[in-house]
């Protein structure tokens, strides 16, 4: 039910941002959603069907962001993976290299060992480079985390958080992104994380492109029917607005 209620929340405010956008012109804002299917019929049926959106309004040197994705593999109509995030973002620019952030996102992957996961996170934000066609940004902070495994009892963790992430314009139609995020745990030093994401983007025109990615997920204490590593590729029509 919580996990419901912050989805519904998280997407109510996705829209009313939209709204505010749409009625007010000036301030610049910005959304991009991505959506991808595949289904296999024959020996083996098989479908998976995933997709992922992010809107960001901006009002002085306030960023407001919403985001959420969502995951589901089946075949022979036996589900195999399934997994969603949903998330808020504040950040407060000082200066055009240096801003401060808060946040708030609830996951689950059930395959991975755990039913919701939910994540509070503060820290700041610096660009390293910024130019039109090369950004490389470096996040620092702390994160508070909730986890209820699909066995045993919930657990209550307080994390450092280390984030860096690339973007580099290979030309006019193409782009590179890489990220990674190291997370160590100051509850249970064994139980840390570590995600990483490298994808290539390629513009179809001013609006649609299509996207490559390829994401690795590391937690080196996974909960009793979790794996320590998780990887998934995609390939996804993605629409810019």
């Amino acid at each position: 039910m919580n996990a419901v209620r912050f989805t519904l929340t998280s997407l109510a405010f996705l829209f009313s941002v939209s709204v505010m956008a749409q009625e007010n012109p000036p301030p610049p804002w910005k959304g991009e959603a991505e959506a991808g299917v595949i289904v296999v019929s024959g020996n083996n049926d098989s479908e998976s069907y995933n997709a992922k959106a992010k809107t960001e309004y901006t009002v002085d040197k306030n960023l407001y962001a919403a985001f959420g994705r969502y995951l589901k593999t089946t075949s022979l109509g036996v589900e195999s993976a399934r997994n969603w995030e949903a998330g808020v973002r504040y950040e407060r620019q000082f200066t055009d290299y240096l801003s401060v952030f808060v946040g708030q996102k609830a996951e689950s992957d059930i395959f991975n060992g755990y039913l919701q996961r939910d994540s509070t996170d503060a820290g700041l934000k610096y660009f390293l480079t910024k130019t039109d066609e090369f950004t490389w940004t470096l996040e620092a902070g702390y994160r508070y985390q909730k986890t209820l495994p699909t066995t045993g009892q919930t657990t209550h963790d307080n994390l450092g958080r280390i984030y860096t992430e690339v973007n580099k314009a290979l030309d006019k139609t193409l782009a590179f992104k890489y990220w990674a995020e190291y997370l160590p745990n100051f509850t249970e030093p064994e139980a840390f994380l570590a995600n990483t994401e490298a994808s290539l983007n390629i513009m179809l025109n001013s609006v649609f492109s299509l996207k490559l990615a390829y994401l690795l997920q590391y937690q080196n204490q996974p909960p009793a029917d979790g794996k320590y590593s998780t990887t998934t590729t995609t390939m996804n029509l993605v629409a810019k607005f």
